[in-house]
């Protein structure tokens, strides 16, 4: 029974303009998840998309993919990669991953759907891929999954790789595509983009894998809930059966929304109450206040935690709107006295006229002018 493994959204190579650990965690993460894939046997892998957080990876992020992709070629296990809107490259430039073909690495769907056809364990498979297609590429991207519906039909062992948002599992108005839009003569559909697990069946059985480490706070209840993991998958006689694997290496992050008075506690009560991997790694806190404090004071204090790290916080001071008393105030006067600032009013003048008149190209020239004249104010 051929079995392979699927995970995304890797996105090696990331860095934090705060925290150095974290370029480290995504490596870590993504060696753990290769050594998975080497425990369980697979007889391939799949990645579906933003394998790199740029299209551009700098060469520690290149030399770790190396890496980890050499232990998978000494056990004569390929890769096949399709690319996420991270990592697609721009215009006609040439992707990372696809260099290392000579150690069975396979980008599939750069521009339109593609396949291959492999052996594995006595059975034929077919992999396809269709690389991420939003904007002006929308309407192709329904092409090619009709396109891909109808080719080579014959292959009861079918997968689809797809890195793309779709209506139900998105917000609509951020989607590509929707659920019926996916062809259905697969066996299963790898998709990418979403960085928590989910699982559907529709008639394929369709996964999205999460990302292998957390990149945004926005992941943390899902992380709470499910953790960060991989799939491995069974295929055999267009069945599938998907397993799980949550991966260990993956740093512990919490969110703390607070007041000025009482912050200190509340990272104190939460992290008393968080589980701390084996390997050590000090959980990542993500600080929100409410309140009139100072950045400066709340740096200070959360130095003094040992046993966490911490990006930058967030303070949200109390906006109240200012109170003009004079019976001639205009618009301007209110958008003076709120944003202190003589050519931010005129911008703001500005903008909405031309935002009753939905002049958006107004809007961008208003900007470009304000940006300009910052420019030649600030010394080089």
């Amino acid at each position: 029974m051929p079995r392979f493994m699927h995970f995304s959204d890797t996105h090696i190579g990331y860095r934090s303009l705060v925290l150095d650990e974290r370029e480290q965690d995504f490596y870590d993460a993504f060696h753990e998840a290769i050594d998975v894939a080497l425990d369980s046997s697979v007889d391939f892998v799949i990645h579906t998309g933003d394998l790199f957080d740029t299209w551009v990876p700098g060469n520690r992020a290149i030399k770790e993919f190396r890496n980890a992709v050499m232990k998978l070629n000494a056990k004569n296990i390929p890769m096949f990669v399709i690319f996420g809107d991270h990592d697609r490259p721009r215009r006609n430039g040439e992707p990372a991953a696809g260099i290392f073909d000579f150690l069975g690495v396979q980008v599939l769907g750069r521009d339109q759907y593609e396949y291959v056809v492999r052996r594995f364990d006595g059975e034929d498979v077919l992999i396809g891929g269709i690389s991420n297609m939003k904007g002006y590429m929308k309407p192709k991207l329904k092409e090619e999954y009709g396109r891909s519906e109808k080719i080579e039909d014959g292959y009861r062992n079918r997968i689809l790789m797809s890195h793309q948002a779709i209506d139900p599992f998105f917000v609509p108005d951020q989607c590509e595509a929707k659920l019926n839009d996916l062809p259905m003569n697969f066996s299963y559909i790898a998709m990418g983009h979403l960085h928590d697990f989910m699982e559907r069946r529709i008639g394929p059985l369709i996964s999205y894998p999460g990302s292998t480490e957390i990149k945004s706070e926005n992941e943390i209840n899902g992380y709470l809930k499910q953790g960060k993991g991989v799939n491995i998958v069974d295929i055999r006689n267009g069945e599938v059966d998907l397993q799980r694997v949550r991966l260990k290496s993956v740093r512990p992050q919490i969110k703390v929304e607070s007041d000025a008075e009482n912050y200190i506690r509340d990272i104190t009560s939460r992290l008393s109450s968080l589980k701390i991997g084996d390997d050590g790694k000090k959980p990542l806190v993500s600080l929100e206040i409410h309140g009139d404090i100072s950045m400066e004071t709340v740096i200070q204090e959360i130095s003094k935690f040992d046993d966490a790290i911490f990006s930058r916080p967030k303070i949200r001071k109390e906006s109240t709107i200012p109170s003009i008393h004079t019976e001639t105030a205009d618009l301007r006067d209110y958008f003076t006295a709120y944003l202190k600032d003589e050519r931010l009013a005129d911008l703001a003048m500005k903008i909405m006229a031309h935002s009753r008149s939905e002049d958006i190209e107004g809007i961008m020239k208003e900007i470009e002018v304000l940006y300009g004249d910052n420019r030649q104010d600030t010394p080089d």
